[in-house]
């Protein structure tokens, strides 16, 4: 790993031109198209939660569905009552983008509604029979949860600040992952789409949509890319979560890749029962 981190380093230093443009467009693909949506709804979500007693794994995917990634996981640090079972369920159902990216950003690129919708669907049905299947396991987790805490009612101030910290971290795994993508994508740039898409997704579903393929294709394999999430996704994830409450990354990796496989055919399956071309 050392080794591997003065690699990049040196490579930095040699070409920051590149990195900056890397980095510069991640920022503003951020700012354009995750931010905006994200950053009132988890204020608000966050100032919900806190006041209610009680916060069932159901209620916080649902909550954190509605957001988008890291929602789902800021939450699940939010409620200590819940079980591994519990924890896992959340962590791997919620761990995408959310339905005003998937209908309405990646409908627009797409350029049809009708596939933003048959890909929301898709995505959200997979992430939920992925979160039930890796419920169905036993972890190494102990699957008590912790007493929970009384609630403790978040402020508008104490919410946006706290919303504001996880929303640097979106940010900046957006904007490293996007830089790394970069280049290795100039490394092996024949690979540069499937590379993109696997460690900064966002990036990776603007060029999707772009493809020379039939709409059905195009809307499944966002979807499977969406599902799986991508080293962002988990990053971010994985960083506003605790040590305890947190997967195994391995087991982690492999549900997000079960949660892309499944919304891919899921998604596949309904744009062509759908009459998508």
């Amino acid at each position: 790993m050392r080794v591997l981190l003065v690699t990049v380093m040196v490579a930095l230093l040699l070409r920051p031109a590149g990195a900056m443009d890397s980095v510069s467009a991640a920022c503003r693909l951020f700012v354009t198209a995750v931010m905006p949506g994200l950053l009132p709804y988890m204020v608000l979500s966050m100032m919900l939660v806190s006041r209610m007693r009680a916060r069932s794994a159901w209620l916080l995917t649902l909550l954190g569905w509605c957001g988008g990634s890291p929602t789902g996981a800021r939450l699940t640090a939010m409620a200590p009552g819940l079980t591994a079972r519990q924890r896992r369920f959340v962590t791997v159902a919620a761990a995408t983008m959310s339905p005003m990216f998937l209908l309405g950003t990646c409908g627009v690129w797409l350029r049809s509604a009708r596939a933003g919708a048959v890909l929301l669907a898709g995505v959200l049905a997979g992430g939920a029979l992925a979160g039930a299947l890796a419920a169905l396991f036993p972890g190494r987790e102990g699957e008590k949860g912790d007493a929970a805490d009384p609630p403790s009612p978040l402020s508008l101030g104490a919410a946006v600040e706290q919303t504001a910290r996880t929303l640097l971290t979106v940010c900046g795994t957006m904007a490293v992952w996007r830089m790394l993508a970069d280049m290795a994508s100039r490394q092996l740039p024949r690979l540069s789409l499937p590379v993109t898409s696997l460690l900064e997704v966002t990036t990776g579903v603007a060029r999707l949509a772009e493809l020379p393929l039939p709409l059905a294709w195009r809307t499944a394999l966002i979807a499977g890319a969406t599902g799986f999430g991508g080293a962002a996704i988990l990053a971010q994830n994985r960083a506003v979560l605790s040590p305890a409450d947190a997967m195994p990354l391995a087991l982690q990796i492999l549900w997000q890749a079960v949660h892309g496989g499944i919304s891919f055919l899921l998604t596949l399956g309904l744009m062509l029962l759908t009459g998508g071309t």
